[in-house]
């Protein structure tokens, strides 16, 4: 059973996509005490709200709406967390080299179709972009947005940049818009850190062994 953090949480979104952002909505995902961060709906609303997908007004109203349909807001966060941890296999396999996990792909892909059948066209400026023009505001939206984001990213050259961090308590995903591609941590003050704070330790042991040998 994850550990549950605080609530609200304080969610980054520093990873370069908003998918990818909801996929590190777990911290320490390989170790069995991993953490999770949207524990009810009401946090995947302030997930929503933070990330700038649903206004304050949006959330208040889907906020009061999970309160009259309970059970339907249950069904739509574990929905939503089954779509969170399909985005992660999927583009952990792909950092990795790997073939996209049949499973994980058909559930990406449901969402897909549930956004989409839903999905139209609005004006911004001189431009056109996709929104929800004729959709109610419902419980699922949140998925909407997040499945639109993986299947951008999956049809997008951009695809060749996702990296898994490095770190073996992380499992963070993130864009690698490094010049040569070389990035390695999700964020150099936490992982990174870590990482050369043990390495550091490591050589220190090492050197330690070394010296009493030849005492």
């Amino acid at each position: 059973m994850p550990d549950r953090a605080p609530s609200p949480a304080i969610f980054e979104f520093n990873s370069g996509r908003l998918c990818l952002d909801f996929a590190n909505t777990v911290r320490a995902r390989p170790l069995s005490d991993r953490i999770e961060y949207i524990n009810k709906y009401e946090d995947l609303l302030e997930w929503s709200r933070q990330a700038t997908i649903l206004t304050p007004g949006e959330a208040t109203v889907l906020a009061r709406e999970a309160g009259r349909r309970t059970r339907q807001a249950a069904e739509t966060l574990a929905q939503a967390i089954v779509l969170r941890e399909a985005i992660h296999a999927l583009f952990s396999a792909r950092a990795a080299g790997l073939p996209a996990p049949p499973s994980d792909l058909r559930t990406i892909n449901e969402a897909i179709g549930r956004a989409m059948s839903h999905a139209g066209l609005t004006p911004s400026g001189s431009r056109f972009e996709w929104s929800w023009p004729e959709a109610p505001l419902d419980l699922d939206r949140v998925s909407w947005w997040v499945a639109r984001s993986a299947a951008e990213l999956l049809t997008s050259s951009d695809l060749t940049f996702v990296r898994e961090c490095a770190g073996y308590d992380c499992g963070w995903l993130f864009m690698d818009t490094t010049k040569n591609r070389s990035r390695r941590w999700c964020n150099m003050s936490t992982c990174g850190n870590r990482a050369k704070g043990r390495r550091h330790y490591e050589r220190s042991r090492a050197a330690g062994g070394e010296r009493r040998g030849q005492g």
